[in-house]
């Protein structure tokens, strides 16, 4: 199953743990994960202006996780989908990628229940489906 994980499970798992590093880690080893450069730019960002990560702990983490996953290219073609505008990237991700599932905890994308037939689910719901 291709999977994209929306930016904020990535900073939860990265900053928190708990259930969002777990999702992460089982997203990974069983199926496949896709990411594009906006989530990555998202993720960095935060990471270094909200948890004031330093670039170094930064390239760290991403080595450690990003090296696994497909990253795909999007052109900013999807648009109004979303409530929150800079959730549409996801979307258009996800299409792009093929992917099966959107893992998020944000309400706004939850709030869509499915795009183009892309089921969205929080980190807790994937879990409890796939992780038998």
């Amino acid at each position: 199953m291709i999977v994209v994980i929306d930016t904020n499970v990535w900073i939860s798992a990265f900053q928190f743990s708990g259930a969002p590093l777990k999702l992460v880690d089982y997203a990974l080893d069983e199926h496949q994960v896709a990411l594009c450069d906006s989530i990555v730019h998202e993720a960095r960002t935060v990471l270094r202006e909200r948890f004031a990560w330093s670039a170094s702990r930064i390239d760290e983490a991403f080595s450690d996780y990003f090296a696994e996953v497909d990253l795909v290219r999007i052109r900013g073609m999807v648009h109004g989908i979303c409530r929150d505008p800079n959730d549409d990237m996801i979307l258009e991700c996800a299409v792009a990628a093929n992917a099966d599932v959107i893992i998020s905890g944000d309400k706004d994308l939850l709030a869509l229940d499915q795009y183009e037939g892309i089921r969205i689910l929080t980190p807790r719901a994937f879990l409890d489906e796939f992780s038998g």
